[in-house]
């Protein structure tokens, strides 16, 4: 009897140390699986490390690029006010070169004017602005102590034997053919600068000499 209970005593020893042996493996596996899940973790998270690393990489690759970039559009701003300025300070010295040719250009045509005003009251010659550069038309008249005689001209500024024939007329009337040619070169010049450049008149560019008046016929009195 007594050698029946010592084995059920064994048996029982031997029942916990398996069952101890069983718990133990059970515990080493799940310790086993959490060192596996944390070390699965563990990777992720370096990966996951990895890939922000990477991420950061671009985004630091990307602000040099972009300060590099803003950096270029500063100096190119920088660059475009200091042309802008310069262009203002050329603008203004230009309208200042400008209006001061026009005043010079405005105080030449007044000195003109009055060379013109002197010279066809010297002269007695009256010239149409009107029909100038195309034609030289006008009146000169020969004050007379009873009666003044007027001798209409009407050329064109191309008819060279014409306006030659005139000036012999008239300078054997005794006219100041001197003043008179120059009244008509600077009353030409007034013309020339009074109109803009068009396409020259088509009487302007036919060159046949043509007398419009007849400098033989009786003149006209008043």
């Amino acid at each position: 009897m007594a050698i029946i209970m010592a084995e059920s005593s064994y048996e029982r020893r031997v029942k916990a140390l398996y069952e101890k042996q069983i718990r133990m493996e059970a515990l080493e596996a799940k310790f086993i699986k959490k060192v596996y899940k944390f070390n699965s973790n563990l990777l992720d998270v370096k990966e996951a490390a990895c890939r922000h690393q990477r991420k950061v990489g671009k985004l630091q690759k990307v602000l040099m690029e972009r300060r590099e970039e803003l950096d270029k559009r500063v100096s190119f701003i920088e660059e475009l006010d200091r042309e802008l300025e310069a262009t203002k300070l050329r603008d203004l010295a230009m309208k200042d070169r400008i209006k001061q040719q026009k005043m010079l250009a405005r105080q030449r045509k007044n000195e003109i004017m009055e060379s013109i005003h002197t010279l066809s009251k010297t002269t007695g010659t009256y010239i149409n602005q009107d029909a100038l550069p195309a034609r030289v038309k006008g009146v000169t008249v020969l004050r007379g102590d009873k009666r003044n005689q007027l001798i209409p001209f009407d050329l064109k500024s191309t008819d060279v034997e014409g306006l030659d024939s005139l000036c012999q007329h008239l300078e054997s009337l005794n006219v100041d053919m001197a003043q008179w040619q120059q009244l008509i070169s600077l009353a030409m010049d007034v013309a020339m600068e009074s109109r803009a450049p068009t396409t020259p008149p088509k009487e302007a560019t036919n060159c046949n000499s043509i007398i419009e008046i007849d400098l033989t016929s009786p003149t006209c009195h008043i």
